[in-house]
């Protein structure tokens, strides 16, 4: 990049490395970058316009994302717990398995818990977990890859007579999740009242996929698709074995 456009890396280099690699980005910021979650939950919410003019998947675009803030933002705003609503069913499904698990404390000061979980009637359970309260992490882990705590640190928590929310990552907590959904959208301008640009979008008809009627299907076939006695066909038109009327190259008459 610095042989190719010595101004672009000076650029980068202002900057700063952090905005701009992700090896460098301790606090896993991204800068922007769409997870793959996150644009799956954009595939998800816009679902369902596929095959339809520009100008009505703009429009349905643009319902569909208001809808989407509205309805979060009315869920938030109507949350009466500190976490978000669905990471509260977490911790209560949580909270209620962490009852049947059995404790040792090995190191309070360092915060080093040993976790047995309870023995079912069907020869499972009774596994041991360690958990690492100050440094939040769990052998199940559970803790550090969702970034809230797994039932056996839950029960560690209540040990130790802390706050749930002293272990549980902020984005989770309902303050975040009203924050996320605090954009506005403002209803669009009668288009009769729009500035004329003085240019018009030109469509390339060339790369039109679909036409009018039914649409042919895609799929490759093969031989199964063709049965045997298909070569004993008689056209009604021109007389000839091997197809019918309606793939006959003749002319009608």
């Amino acid at each position: 990049m610095k042989s190719i456009k010595p101004e672009a890396w000076e650029y980068l280099e202002e900057i700063g490395e952090k905005r701009w690699t992700l090896l460098k980005d301790t606090n896993n910021r991204r800068r922007g970058i769409l997870t793959t979650n996150i644009s799956e939950s954009f595939n998800y919410a816009l679902k369902g316009i596929r095959l339809i003019p520009i100008k009505a998947i703009i429009e349905c675009t643009f319902d569909k994302t208001v809808e989407h803030f509205l309805m979060n933002n009315q869920v938030a705003h109507n949350c009466n717990t500190r976490l978000a609503p669905c990471r509260f069913e977490w911790y209560q499904t949580r909270y209620r398995n962490c009852r049947h698990h059995r404790l040792q404390e090995y190191n309070y000061v360092n915060g080093r818990y040993r976790i047995i979980s309870k023995v079912q009637t069907i020869e499972s359970g009774g596994n041991d977990y360690t958990v690492e309260y100050y440094q939040k992490t769990c052998t199940c882990g559970k803790w550090q890859m969702q970034r809230f705590p797994c039932s056996h640190a839950i029960i560690v928590c209540l040990k130790r007579g802390d706050s749930l929310h002293s272990i549980v990552n902020k984005v989770y907590t309902n303050a975040a999740y009203k924050a996320q959904y605090a954009g506005e959208f403002f209803p669009l301008d009668d288009p009769k009242t729009w500035v004329d640009p003085g240019w018009k979008i030109k469509p390339n008809t060339s790369r039109i996929t679909t036409s009018r009627g039914r649409r042919k299907s895609r799929r490759i076939h093969n031989e199964m698709d063709w049965p045997e006695q298909a070569t004993n066909y008689t056209c009604g038109i021109c007389q000839q074995r091997g197809h019918k009327r309606n793939a006959c190259t003749c002319q009608h008459p």
